[in-house]
């Protein structure tokens, strides 16, 4: 056997091993597709009736939050009230209060005006002559 007829030997050896790893790649290839379409059909199964109970619930949520809104709004519109009735009530009592301050202090100053007159006869002579003169004009 000369050269050529063993590099036609080891060629063909090498096709066998080339066309075993090719079928092999194949088999597991196909293996794999299999898996895929396996996983794909579960998650068709168990996602979309997910998907759809979490669209529900979302659906729920945003109900809750417009009248968790609405409860808000009323308390606004509660809180407004009594802050403007509070200022009311604040003005009823403190018109009395500062009525009865003013009066007060214009007595407590015609006190000290009678006390200081009284205590002081020049200042009351000079009192009467100007109340006299202011009658005769």
């Amino acid at each position: 056997m000369d050269t050529l007829s063993y590099l036609l030997i080891v060629l063909v050896i090498a096709a066998f091993a080339a066309l075993g790893v090719a079928v092999f790649a194949l088999v597991e290839t196909t293996k794999s597709m299999r898996s895929v379409k396996q996983l794909a059909d579960d998650l068709d199964e168990r996602l979309v009736p997910m998907l759809e109970k979490a669209d529900v619930t979302l659906d729920a949520v945003n109900a809750e939050l417009l009248r968790i809104d609405g409860i808000v709004s009323t308390i606004e519109d509660v809180s407004d009230t009594v802050g403007t009735a509070s200022h009311v009530v604040q003005g009823a009592v403190n018109a009395p209060a500062g009525l009865i301050a003013t009066t007060t202090a214009q007595i407590r100053g015609m006190w000290r005006s009678s006390r200081q007159r009284s205590s002081n006869p020049s200042s009351r002579r000079s009192q009467t002559a100007d109340t006299d003169a202011m009658e005769e004009s």
